[in-house]
């Protein structure tokens, strides 16, 4: 499981899929939630900061997310982190999972702090649920990493180890290590 807050549990509000919010029945298209003790948000995977600002005026379609920033990750997905009182970062900026984003708030369309996170595909407009990047349960609840999860299931899902650029950088480092025996061993010669 893995939580866009600096925390080890996440409360969600609102799931994915069709809710009734004041009267109205719509699709909701992210996970609404909050971060358990501690209100940073972090990135769950890296990417490029493709978007980071306020939205104020209703004429524009993304009001409702008020202060909020987007990442597009290395697979193409796009990662809608909204309602922010703060943000930690600029559009064009690198960054890597686990890196702060900003504060949880309660800007925009939204009925108290909480974080409203939203999945798109690589076209930019399908909505995906969250629970296939997060892998927390489409359903409200509370939910805590598991004292079981190691520090090495973490890293792996996060994508930080057994990643293709993982691998890559350790062939790499393979690599230089076995040009540099062949070079001493040549040298003793």
């Amino acid at each position: 499981m893995i939580i866009p807050f600096n925390c080890d549990s996440v409360r969600v509000t609102s799931r994915f899929g069709t809710r009734t919010l004041n009267g109205k029945t719509e699709n909701h298209g992210g996970y609404d939630m909050v971060g358990v003790g501690l209100w940073d948000i972090v990135a769950v995977e890296g990417g490029t900061v493709v978007q980071s600002r306020i939205v104020t005026d209703k004429s524009n379609t993304t009001w409702q997310w008020g202060n909020y920033v987007c990442i597009k990750t290395a697979a193409g997905q796009y990662h809608y982190y909204c309602h922010m009182a703060s943000r930690a970062v600029v559009k064009g900026q690198t960054v890597k999972a686990g890196d702060k984003l900003g504060v949880m708030g309660n800007t925009g369309y939204s009925f108290g702090a909480h974080l409203h996170f939203e999945v798109r595909k690589s076209d930019g407009k399908t909505k995906v649920s969250p629970e296939t990047v997060l892998g927390i349960p489409n359903k409200t609840g509370t939910y805590t990493r598991s004292a079981l999860e190691s520090d090495l299931d973490v890293l792996v899902k996060k994508g930080i180890i057994n990643s293709p650029m993982y691998w890559k950088q350790k062939a790499a480092q393979v690599q230089y290590l076995e040009d540099f025996i062949h070079n001493v061993a040549e040298a003793v010669k």
